[in-house]
């Protein structure tokens, strides 16, 4: 199996000092979502590992975090890619 585990913040999309706290936050960096599918294209599992302190502070909850995550994902899908 080839493999990629990806960052999220600042890898996969824009980063900010105050947290990605809502979907209306989370912006992709420019050709980030081609390079995924790229991977995916050539046989690579990509994955993403990412510490979402966040969570832990109380800035948003896990219904939060999760729909973020499914954007990134349909983004990712939307452009050829897939993140597993």
């Amino acid at each position: 199996m080839k493999l990629v585990i990806l960052d999220r913040d600042g890898v996969i999309n824009e980063d900010s000092p105050t947290y990605i706290k809502s979907v209306e936050e989370w912006h992709p960096i420019k050709g980030s979502l081609e390079a995924i599918a790229l991977l995916h294209q050539h046989g690579f599992t990509v994955t993403v590992a990412t510490n979402q302190s966040g969570l832990a502070r109380g800035m948003y909850d896990e219904k939060t975090l999760t729909a973020i995550h499914d954007k990134m994902c349909r983004a990712a899908v939307a452009v050829g890619g897939k993140i597993d």
